[in-house]
């Protein structure tokens, strides 16, 4: 009997080394199954991983990210009644954006080409196409007024210069050609416009403010012994001779008094409009030129028309002049103005503070 029980001790000592080996090695199955299957998904996780970045990467290049070549000083005009593909071409051409395909997809996703409002648009600083498509389909033109200042004296020709410098739309040689008959009744200020303002826009502003700053002299002018032109003739001169308010009111005086006597002006600002030349620089040969009706050594009286812009401080000069008996007066390198009685003095004075 004790061989027997040992015998069977021994089968069953076998079938438990047989049975923890065949569960150690179902528990090495599973784990190795388990291990595979991670790598698995580990590996399928990182491919969808990397193409998300790659189609998120796609979609900020094509979208959010600015053209290289942005045109932030310049401004992008859409012409009314172009086709989507007209006007994606010409702003990928311009820089604006990167692709006009993508262009024409996100516009037709925001509303469709019927949704574009045309006009001039400006961006302050890069953005990209899907900004882009926004504000064109929004008309948000992102355009700014600018200041823009016109100096007093200013003529037709400078204001042509400033204004070409800044506005983008403003053609300086149609300006003067529609402004010339306005001289002098433009007037001098600081003027707010948008960049793509035009030249009738321009000079219509400029005459609307004169008419308005002129107000405060209606009394004055209609009791002038001259009419409205020769006020404004004769400001748009003081306005050129001189810029401190007193010596504006003296100089009117002096003019004042040899119109009244019928002698000739004899002022060198006429030259600054005719021939671009100061004092110091005017020749004999122009100062007897009979062919410049704007040349007071010549003709008696006032010239044509204004040679400048007048301020209010000019107008008022001309309308109020200082009372004295001078007739001749002169300014010295420093833009200090001496004033005489007779034409000794006169000689005395330019010897002494000019020559």
């Amino acid at each position: 009997m004790d061989e027997h029980f040992k015998k069977y001790t021994m089968w069953l000592s076998r079938i438990y080394v047989h049975t923890l080996a065949r569960v150690d090695a179902m528990r090495k199955a599973a784990d190795d199954w388990h291990h595979a299957r991670l790598d698995n998904l580990n590996r399928r996780t990182f491919v969808i991983l990397s193409i998300i970045v790659v189609m998120t990467s796609v979609v900020y290049m094509e979208l959010f990210r600015p053209a290289p070549n942005f045109p932030t000083e310049h401004y992008v005009t859409i012409e009314k009644g172009d086709s989507l593909g007209a006007l994606a071409v010409s702003l990928e051409e311009a820089g604006v954006v990167r692709s006009s395909a993508t262009l024409k997809t996100v516009v037709r996703l925001l509303g469709g080409s019927r949704k574009v409002h045309a006009g001039d648009y400006a961006f302050a600083k890069p953005v990209g196409t899907f900004s882009v498509a926004r504000a064109i389909t929004t008309g948000r033109y992102g355009l700014e007024p600018i200041r823009i200042t016109i100096p007093e004296g200013a003529t037709v020709f400078d204001m042509a210069v400033i204004y070409d410098r800044r506005l983008f739309k403003f053609d300086a040689d149609n300006f003067v050609d529609a402004a010339l008959s306005f001289e002098g009744y433009l007037y001098p200020d600081t003027y707010y416009f948008l960049p793509n303002v035009q030249e009738d826009e321009v000079i219509r502003s400029m005459y609307d403010n004169f008419k308005s700053k002129i107000t405060v002299f209606e009394e004055e002018i209609a009791n002038s012994p001259y009419t409205l032109h020769e006020i404004i003739t004769l400001a748009s001169i003081i306005e050129k001779e001189a810029w401190k308010p007193k010596d504006q009111k003296l100089i009117s005086g002096v003019l004042h008094n040899r119109l009244n006597i019928n002698m000739k002006l004899q002022v060198d600002a006429t030259f600054t409009y005719t021939h671009n030349k100061g004092t110091y620089q005017i020749t004999l040969a122009e100062l007897t030129d009979e062919e410049n009706p704007y040349n007071t050594y010549v003709y008696t009286g006032l010239p044509p028309g204004p040679i400048g812009a007048v301020g209010y401080s000019a107008l008022d000069a001309a309308l109020n002049p200082t009372p004295s008996e001078y007739l001749f007066y002169l300014a010295d390198r420093n833009g200090n103005t001496y004033f005489s009685e007779t034409y000794v003095e006169h000689l005395a004075k330019k010897r002494r503070y000019v020559d």
